[in-house]
């Protein structure tokens, strides 16, 4: 039996437009990462619910100026009461920006990786809990001894995978390049061989310098130029049996733990692509609403909208020094390894605590 022409046009455009659809994972974030009203609400709703946890009477950093948790729990009440598309005006109008500070943006990202529990085929590179020796002796980082003694520094990179039975693995993964950005980024989301998904986050660490391996690739001639985690991502991609080479020359190395939820940042709390921002903390109070202007480097397009500060960073100093968060999975780390920017941040404060 032949199918009417009309039905067979039908189902042509149907396969058509089906193939030229993108295939989404469902735990990346996408561009524009975070422009919308949507976004700044969960930002705002995320540190509202923090907020509500904090004794009224502290007064965020001891500056009068930023206002006491009580004032920003008021305020919070006010600003959820309205519906997303009119939160900004609501800021714009209830909060005033102090003096713009000069700084520079870069961006961070939680990758997305392929694991399983066991380890077979292609699942060969481990993730490894804290161990239990691991201490604070001597007055460093090292490793207990049964019979008490203590050796320093702890075990390097190196010694840890070349004696990966005397850990504990809490999970295999599929890429050894994405494992070690994994450990340069801190946590991340793990999509399990089950079809489950589990999330990873920093437990420890073995208490050795960290040792940049752009660095040393560019220094034994392998890369030159501008040196950025595209390059480095390839150049392991293209050269695997000197992965180990190359990485072990970075005796750092970190353990993470397994949890159900995604890590929070350090406001505690998780954090909304392209709406919260690691930054210095002695400078900028936790929680607190800012304005972020500065440039996307991956499509040089002005980048400027109320952010929160929701996270803090090793390498994050100075009053106007901000790393974005660009979200989950490939795309995120890609706009976030580009991004590489001067600018201006602003904080936002209650405008009545300007005269006080």
């Amino acid at each position: 039996m032949r199918l009417p022409l009309l039905l067979i046009t039908i189902c042509a455009a149907l396969i058509t437009s089906a193939a030229a659809q993108p295939t989404f994972h469902k735990t990346w974030d996408y561009p524009p990462f975070g422009a919308n009203e949507v976004a700044l609400y969960q930002a705002m709703e995320g540190t509202c619910n923090k907020f509500q946890t904090l004794p009224p009477s502290r007064t965020l950093n001891g500056k009068k100026i930023f206002g006491t948790i009580g004032q920003w729990q008021k305020i919070c009440q006010q600003a959820l009461a309205h519906t997303p598309d009119k939160l900004e005006a609501f800021l714009q109008q209830r909060l005033t920006a102090l003096p713009a500070n000069q700084g520079k943006f870069t961006g961070y990202y939680k990758p997305v990786l392929e694991g399983s529990r066991k380890r077979h085929g292609p699942y060969q590179t481990p993730l490894v809990a804290r161990p239990k020796d691991l201490a604070i002796c001597n007055g460093q980082t090292g490793q207990l001894k049964p019979n008490g003694a203590c050796r320093n520094p702890y075990p390097t990179r190196a010694e840890i995978e070349s004696n990966l039975q005397d850990y504990q693995v809490i999970l295999w993964l599929k890429d050894p390049v994405d494992a070690y950005f994994l450990h340069i980024q801190g946590s991340g989301t793990v999509e399990l061989d089950d079809g489950s998904v589990t999330h990873v986050g920093f437990a420890a660490k073995n208490g050795h310098p960290y040792v940049a391996i752009g660095k040393v690739l560019k220094d034994m001639g392998e890369l030159t130029g501008t040196i950025n985690a595209d390059k480095i991502r390839n150049w392991l991609k293209a050269n695997p049996t000197r992965n180990d080479e190359v990485l072990h020359a970075n005796p750092s190395f970190i353990f993470f733990r397994e949890s159900a939820q995604e890590s929070p940042g350090a406001f505690g709390i998780q954090l909304v692509a392209g709406r919260s921002l690691a930054v210095d903390k002695s400078h900028v109070p936790l929680g607190l609403p800012v304005i972020v202007k500065t440039q996307n480097t991956h499509d040089n397009t002005p980048w400027q909208r109320i952010m929160f500060a929701h996270d803090v960073g090793s390498a994050i100093k100075g009053p106007a020094r901000g790393d974005i968060y660009f979200g989950h999975g490939p795309l995120a780390g890609e706009r976030a390894g580009d991004q590489n920017a001067p600018g201006t941040l602003q904080i936002l404060v209650p405008t009545e605590n300007l005269n006080k």
